[in-house]
């Protein structure tokens, strides 16, 4: 059964909330407080102003580094500058992509990856800039690096190709390159843990498993490879406990990651992706149509 455009969108815009207000998610911006630059609202920002173009995705209207270009563009008409969404939005275009086209969600997502062309490569290192997010540095065609738009160019080098280049350090890269594997593997832990826990706890205790089980790239970009394990190694250490009192220790990691400056935001990108796939395929928050 195809999905609508309008639905597609709605399940977009609500997997960013939810992810953003899920608390306490150590580490990480949500309902219970800020960073000193970036706010709550600038997340509410970023996540409204995207939906037409989670709308336009769904209805196959542009290519999909202009649709991940335009929504990081949204931002700024509400006055925002600070990068909050660049990851999410870069999981959840060519899913909205995939779930306007009616079949198989995960067979069409790999269809869109694989349709990318060297222009959508081009919009998504504009989206790059726009956004500035943080990546960590690689010797080949660097998003930081002007010149690899030329290279981009005469080399035909897609998007995808661009994400196979990265996959190794990169959390959102590595789910470009495998079809989007951990996302939906995360969306059937995701759907049990919701179905046990409710909303908010099932979302939080499936980010916590996802950061023990990999190292967060965002961590790793800014303190390097060590701190990121060591990062996951401290998440991990509070699993496996009654659930109030993972929720109670998980309060404790998130004061202490905020004062580290520890943010896993990749590990929250990914969150966001599985939550869209389970409101698509109604594995949560089921629709009674």
């Amino acid at each position: 059964m195809k999905t609508s455009p309008d639905r597609v969108a709605q399940a977009a815009l609500l997997a960013m909330l939810i992810e953003l207000s899920s608390s306490p998610k150590p580490g990480n911006v949500d309902r219970g407080h800020d960073f000193e630059e970036i706010k709550f609202h600038h997340f509410l920002i970023s996540a409204v102003s995207a939906y037409p173009v989670f709308k336009d995705a769904a209805q196959g209207s542009e290519s999909t580094g202009t649709l991940i270009r335009r929504a990081v563009s949204s931002w700024k008409g509400w006055g925002l500058f600070q990068n909050t969404h660049f990851g999410s939005v870069a999981l959840l275009v060519p899913l909205a992509v995939a779930a306007g086209k009616g079949g198989d969600l995960k067979d069409e997502v790999v269809r869109v990856l694989v349709e990318t062309t060297a222009e959508d490569a081009v919009e998504f290192y504009a989206a790059f800039k726009i956004a500035g997010a943080r990546v960590a540095e690689v010797e080949d065609l660097c998003l930081k690096d002007p010149a690899s738009l030329n290279r981009v160019r005469s080399e035909g080098r897609t998007l995808l190709d661009l994400m196979h280049l990265s996959q190794g350090h990169d959390l959102v890269a590595r789910e470009w390159s495998t079809g989007f594997e951990r996302s939906f593997a995360l969306s059937e832990i995701l759907a049990r843990r919701v179905a046990e826990l409710g909303l908010n706890d099932g979302v939080v205790m499936t980010y916590l498993e996802a950061l023990a089980q990999v190292p967060d790239s965002l961590v790793a970009s800014k303190f390097g490879i060590e701190k990121a394990e060591e990062t996951s190694m401290r998440a991990g250490s509070i699993l496996g406990l009654e659930v109030q009192e993972t929720l109670r220790l998980a309060e404790e990691l998130d004061r202490k990651f905020v004062e580290d400056d520890i943010n896993p935001g990749s590990t929250a990108d990914l969150i966001g992706a599985a939550l869209f796939i389970a409101l698509v395929k109604g594995t949560i928050l089921r629709s009674e149509e």
